[in-house]
């Protein structure tokens, strides 16, 4: 009798041994699927814990409601997001995005972008939901009482500058519902950032009492704000002011912005995405206008970022210190600011981002004169 338990219990330790080795990437990747195949509509409570490049953390509570879109091109769903702490929403349907206003009971409408994800609301959102990484450098598996843990390395991007991402997935081994994600990458200028969602209180399908739709009709209740059109900046057509600026990559070197040429003066900040993504654009007018045109950067904040976010983009044209009255004097409250200046230092053009058309007025301004 002994023998049989003996044996029985060898048997059972065998095949509890081949399971475990079944539990691999294929297995949890197909067993994802099937339950994310099933759910057409999910909702979820949601904290989006960011510690930032910087030292900044931000941490953050909310509510969301994701609703299956294959025919979205964007983000292949729409959905309704909710900070609660400072109770603003988000909708996201058809290649439409609205910021809601909950305490003034208002909302502002806009093209829905990948950006529209850093919005309150948008910020209770993970974009990649509904599917696991199938492009990965390395990826392991591991298992705890209550959960599949998958631990991706991710090849470093080097046209993003992003190295050193990895990614941890908890699934609950019950549900096989994400109940735990981590991001961690070292951006542009060589610092880490990590990004957590924590998720609870699911509902799918049918549990679901309010869709995206709902939550949009809502919308009619609301005051719909239109933004007042740009007013043309007070310096327009006007002088430039003296302006003598630390050259960012050698704080004992002064630079006044004369006008003997065409000027380009580009306002960024080591945060600003758009910024970052026209450096090459920017390079490339200086490259293809040396002998009519300076071009200068002007940033003020993360001067040390900044230092090294120039060396890493081998970036040649001038870049300078700028400060807070500056940016006031310029009524520069957005970034990328750009301001074209002729060669008797008047201010002719102002640009709110980077566009082609600031090319073609370096090309009539060369032109004209």
């Amino acid at each position: 009798m002994k023998r049989v338990a003996v044996l029985l219990s060898l048997l059972t330790l065998l095949v509890s041994c081949q399971e475990k080795k079944e539990i691999d990437i294929a297995f949890l990747t197909e067993r994802f699927n099937e339950k994310m195949d099933s759910v057409e509509v999910i909702q979820y409570d949601v904290r989006n814990v960011i510690d930032f490049a910087s030292g900044d953390k931000s941490d953050n509570q909310g509510f969301a409601v994701i609703n299956r879109d294959q025919n979205d091109s964007l983000f292949g769903f729409s959905f309704y997001g909710i900070r609660k702490d400072i109770n603003m929403s988000a909708i996201y349907k058809d290649g439409n995005a609205f910021h809601i206003k909950n305490n003034e009971n208002s909302y502002e409408q806009e093209e829905g972008r990948i950006q529209f994800l850093g919005r309150p609301g948008g910020q209770m959102i993970f974009e990649d939901y509904f599917e696991l990484s199938t492009v990965y450098e390395d990826v392991t598996v591991m298992e705890t009482e209550d959960n599949y843990v998958i631990n991706y390395d991710f090849e470093d991007d080097l046209e993003k500058q992003i190295t050193e991402k990895s990614k941890i997935i908890e699934l609950d081994k019950r549900t096989f519902l994400p109940q735990k994600i981590t991001t961690t990458l070292k951006g542009e200028i060589g610092q880490k950032q990590i990004i957590v969602f924590e998720f609870s209180n699911y509902k799918t399908n049918d549990e679901v009492i309010k869709s995206v739709s709902d939550y949009l009709q809502e919308l009619n209740e609301m005051v719909l704000v239109v933004d007042d059109p740009v007013l043309p900046n007070k310096l327009l057509n006007k002088p430039l002011p003296e302006i003598s600026l630390k050259n960012l990559l050698d704080e004992n070197d002064y630079v006044t912005l004369s006008a003997d040429k065409v000027i380009l003066i580009d306002f960024w900040e080591v945060w600003c995405g758009p910024c970052i993504a026209s450096f090459p654009k920017v390079e490339m007018l200086k490259n293809k206008f040396e002998s009519d045109v300076k071009i200068f950067g002007i940033v003020s904040d993360d001067i040390d970022g900044a230092v090294e976010l120039v060396n890493n983009k081998e970036a040649t044209f001038l870049n300078l210190i700028g400060d807070d009255k500056l940016k006031q004097d310029f009524s520069v409250n957005s970034w990328p600011r750009y301001f074209l200046v002729d060669r008797q230092g008047i201010i002719l053009h102002e640009y709110h981002g980077f566009s082609d058309q600031i090319e073609k007025d370096i090309e009539e301004l060369i032109k004209s004169t």
